[in-house]
C-alpha cells in the first residue's frame, strides 16, 4: 500500500484547521499506479485544506532527471493525478534537482515536491518553497516557508563545557584574569567574575564566528559544485571533493546538535 502520514494542524489564533499529508512513493513502478490512487482517494475524502509534500519517486517532466531515461507513462499518469487532484505544485528556489544517486556516473532527478489545494494557499499566500543543500542523504530538504522571518532575540551568555577542551582557551583565561582589586574575598571574586564573564562572551561569540565561518565556506563550495552539476557532468575527482566536503559539514552538524541537546 502506500506509506503516507497525515496530520490534521489547527491555528489557534484564527480556529482553522488544515492537514498535511507526507508521502514516501514506492519505488517499483508497478506499484506506483496503485499508489497515485489510494492518495487520490486519501485527498478526494479530505474536507480540508491540503499540503502534499515528500518522496513521490515520480517525476513529471523530461527535464526533472538528468539522464533521458524516463518512463513516459507514469510520468502521464502522475499529471493526470495532480490535475484529478486540484493541487498546485509550489516553485522551488535553489536548486534544479532534489535528488542524486550519489554515485561518480551521476544521475540527478526531482523526485521530492510539494502540492498544495487552492483553500491551503488562499491561507499562506506568501508561501515558497527552498531547496536546502544535501548533506549526508541523497535528498535535498524541502524548506517551506509561510510568511517572513521571525525575529531573533539577543542571545545571552552562556559558558560552553567545550570550550575546555580548546587548546587555546585555558592559556587565554589566565592571560584575562584579573589583578587583585578588593581585600574582601567575595567582593574579589564579584569583580574577577563579573570581567572574565564579559571576556569569555567576546571569545566565545569569537570562536563561534570563526566555526560559522569555516562552515559557510564549506557551503559555499558544495552549493557551487552542485550548481555545476546542474551545468555539465562533473568529473570523479570533483564528486570526491564534494563528499569529502559533506563528510566533514557533518562532523560540524554532529557537535552544532550536541550543542543544542545541551540548551
Amino acid at each position: 500500500g502506500v506509506f503516507y502520514q497525515s496530520f490534521h494542524l489547527r491555528n489557534s489564533e484564527d480556529d482553522v484547521a488544515w492537514m498535511l499529508i507526507n508521502v514516501y512513493g514506492p519505488v517499483q513502478d508497478d506499484r506506483k499506479p496503485e499508489f497515485l490512487q489510494e492518495l487520490l482517494d486519501k485527498i478526494k475524502s479530505t474536507p480540508l485544506p491540503l499540503i502534499v509534500g515528500g518522496d513521490f519517486n515520480l517525476v513529471r517532466r523530461i527535464e526533472d532527471k538528468s539522464s533521458s531515461n524516463v518512463n513516459h507513462r507514469l510520468m502521464d499518469a502522475f499529471n493526470e493525478f495532480v490535475e484529478v487532484a486540484e493541487l498546485r505544485e509550489l516553485c522551488r528556489g535553489d536548486s534544479r534537482y532534489t535528488w542524486t544517486n550519489k554515485q561518480l556516473a551521476h544521475v540527478q532527478s526531482v523526485l521530492d515536491i510539494v502540492f498544495v489545494s487552492n483553500s491551503w494557499e488562499d491561507m499562506f499566500p506568501l508561501v515558497r518553497v527552498h531547496t536546502l543543500l544535501r548533506i549526508g542523504s541523497d535528498h535535498n530538504p524541502l524548506l517551506v516557508d509561510t510568511g517572513p522571518p521571525e525575529i531573533k532575540q539577543a542571545r545571552q551568555f552562556r559558558f560552553e563545557p567545550a570550550w575546555l577542551l580548546h587548546e587555546e582557551f585555558a592559556p587565554w583565561v589566565l592571560s584575562k584574569w584579573p589583578l587583585h582589586f578588593k581585600q574582601n574575598c567575595l567582593d574579589h571574586w564579584h569583580v574577577i567574575s563579573s570581567k572574565l564573564r564579559r571576556a569569555m562572551k567576546g571569545w566565545g561569540a569569537n570562536l563561534d564566528s570563526a566555526r560559522k565561518k569555516h562552515k559557510q565556506e564549506i557551503l559555499l563550495e558544495i552549493r557551487a559544485l552542485d550548481d555545476k552539476s546542474e551545468q555539465r557532468q562533473l568529473g570523479e575527482m570533483e564528486w570526491k571533493k564534494r563528499y569529502q566536503l559533506e563528510d566533514e559539514l557533518l562532523i560540524i552538524y554532529a557537535a552544532e546538535e550536541l550543542y543544542w541537546q545541551k540548551h
